[in-house]
C-alpha cells in the first residue's frame, strides 16, 4: 500500500504541474474521441461502451453492499454475530462513503464549478473551457471535477488491499487497471477530463491508505472483536432511542386524544330532532 500511495502522490504531483503550465492538454486528450464532422463523441452512444459503464457502476458494490449490509444487520441486530469480519466492513463502507461519496460527490463535483467536455465550446457545448486549478465555472452542479465514476472505480483498491499477501500485488494492479479502464471510459464518453480521472484516483487512493492505517496498521488500532462490540453498543443505543421515540410519540398520541375527548365534551354535536 505504501507503494500504491507514493506512486499516486508522484503521479499526481506531475500531472498537476504539467495540466497547470498546459491546461490545453486537457482539451487536446478528450479530443482524440471526438468526431468534428458527426458532432459526437464516438463511443458515447455504443450499446457495448454503455454496457461496460454499467457494470463498471456495479462491480464495486458487489464489494461494498456485503460490508454495508454487515454493519446494518449490526446495527438492529446488536446481540447476533457478523457474517464478515467487522474491520474489513467497516474499512470498506467507511471508504466507500468518504471517497466516492463524500468527498467527490457531495462536496468537490457540487461546488468546484467546472463544465464537462461535452458542455465546453470545444466540442460543442456553450460554456468555456475551465483547466482543473480554476474552481469557478459555468457548472451549477453534477460537475466534471473530480469524475465520480473514476473514484469508484479506483475505489476497488480497498478490497484489493485485503486481499493476503502474496496476492495483493496482483490485486492492487488490477483494481488500478479496473479504476483506469473506468475513468478512462467516462474521458471518451466526454464526460470528464484527463484531470477529473487522474486527481478522483489520487484523492481516493489517500483515503483509502489513512482508513487503512487508522483501522489496521497503526499502533492501537482495534481488533475485529473491539469494532464488532463498539457497533454492538451502537445497536443497543439506536434500539433505546428507537424506543423512547416509539414511547414519546405514544404519550403525545394520548394526550392529543384526551385532548380531543375534552374538547367533544364541552362542545357536543347537536343532535337530530333537536331543532338547531
Amino acid at each position: 500500500m505504501k507503494l500504491t500511495v507514493f506512486f499516486a502522490l508522484v503521479a499526481g504531483a506531475a500531472v498537476a504541474i504539467l495540466f497547470t503550465v498546459f491546461p490545453e492538454w486537457d482539451l487536446a486528450i478528450t479530443g482524440w474521441f471526438w468526431d468534428k464532422a458527426a458532432g459526437h463523441f464516438y463511443l458515447a452512444a455504443t450499446p457495448w461502451g454503455q454496457w461496460l459503464r454499467k457494470a463498471g457502476n456495479i462491480i464495486p458494490w458487489l464489494f461494498a453492499g456485503p460490508a454495508f449490509a454487515a454493519i446494518l444487520l449490526k446495527l438492529i441486530f446488536p446481540a447476533g454475530r457478523m457474517f464478515m469480519p467487522a474491520r474489513p466492513a467497516v474499512f470498506l463502507a467507511l471508504t466507500m462513503a468518504l471517497a466516492p461519496g463524500l468527498l467527490v460527490n457531495g462536496i468537490l463535483k457540487e461546488n468546484w464549478g467546472r463544465p464537462r467536455p461535452v458542455h465546453v465550446e470545444t466540442f460543442g457545448g456553450k460554456d468555456v473551457f475551465n483547466p482543473w486549478y480554476a474552481a469557478g465555472g459555468a457548472c451549477p452542479t453534477n460537475c466534471s471535477f473530480v469524475s465520480g465514476e473514476g473514484a469508484l472505480g479506483f475505489w476497488m483498491i480497498a478490497p484489493a488491499t485485503l486481499v493476503p499477501a502474496p496476492y495483493r500485488g496482483p490485486a492492487l494492479l488490477a483494481a488500478a487497471a479496473f479504476g483506469t479502464a473506468a475513468g478512462g471510459l467516462r474521458i471518451t464518453f466526454g464526460g470528464h477530463f484527463f484531470t477529473d480521472v487522474a486527481f478522483s484516483a489520487v484523492l481516493t487512493i489517500l483515503v483509502i491508505a489513512l482508513a487503512r492505517w487508522l483501522i489496521f496498521t497503526r499502533r492501537g488500532a482495534p481488533t475485529d472483536a473491539r469494532v464488532e462490540d463498539f457497533l454492538g453498543a451502537c445497536g443497543w443505543g439506536l434500539h433505546a432511542l428507537v424506543l423512547r421515540l416509539f414511547r414519546l410519540m405514544r404519550w403525545t398520541f394520548k394526550q392529543a386524544w384526551r385532548g380531543l375527548r375534552t374538547v367533544v365534551a364541552r362542545f357536543p354535536l347537536p343532535r337530530r330532532g333537536s331543532g338547531l
